[in-house]
């Protein structure tokens, strides 16, 4: 409901997605409060991970969010996860697809080349580093695989239209890469 969107847009990122049940008569701030409390629940076990991983709450699930609109199957999130923070290290440009939804409603099968300008912080085709903010509320698989990347060196990856994701190493491989499996 719009009280929800509304109520909920200032804990985005930490509204744990599972599945509820709650009566019909339930107020938004109530189901917002349990999925606050699911979050919570679900990754207070990794706090003492984190801390340690030298990265912020906030920059894990940012990653995460990004992590769980990127990769369609479980095997490709760690990796993907270690694209895209070795890109980080890097200062590159993370140019992740998964944002355009989220900046102008368009998925990444429909974003051209004027798309890709847009002036938003969430943009990360235009703008350096995380964005400031979630694009989606991650779930347990991409957080753990935020904060659990795998070691690569990989630069680059780029998904068919049947989920299979395609690494490179280098932009010439990446482009290749493009050629084969992406305009089929």
């Amino acid at each position: 409901t719009d009280e929800f969107l509304l109520e909920g847009r200032e804990f985005e990122r930490f509204l744990f997605p599972d599945t509820y049940l709650f009566p019909r008569s339930v107020r938004a701030r109530d189901v917002i409060t349990e999925m606050r409390s699911t979050f919570e629940k679900r990754t207070a076990s990794l706090a003492e991970e984190i801390r340690s991983s030298g990265r912020s709450l906030d920059e894990i699930v940012v990653m995460a969010s990004l992590i769980e609109k990127e990769a369609d199957k479980e095997k490709d999130r760690a990796l993907i996860s270690g694209v895209l923070w070795h890109r980080l290290e890097l200062a590159m440009l993370l140019q992740v697809d998964a944002v355009f939804p989220h900046i102008i409603g368009k998925n990444t099968y429909q974003v051209n080349l004027k798309d890709l300008k847009t002036d938003s912080p969430y943009n990360t085709y235009v703008y350096g580093g995380l964005p400031p903010g979630a694009i989606t509320n991650p779930g347990l698989s991409a957080i753990l695989a935020a904060l659990r990347p795998e070691e690569t060196d990989y630069l680059f990856y780029l998904a068919d239209r049947r989920g299979n994701t395609y690494y490179a190493k280098t932009y010439a491989e990446h482009k290749a890469n493009k050629r084969k499996y992406f305009y089929k």
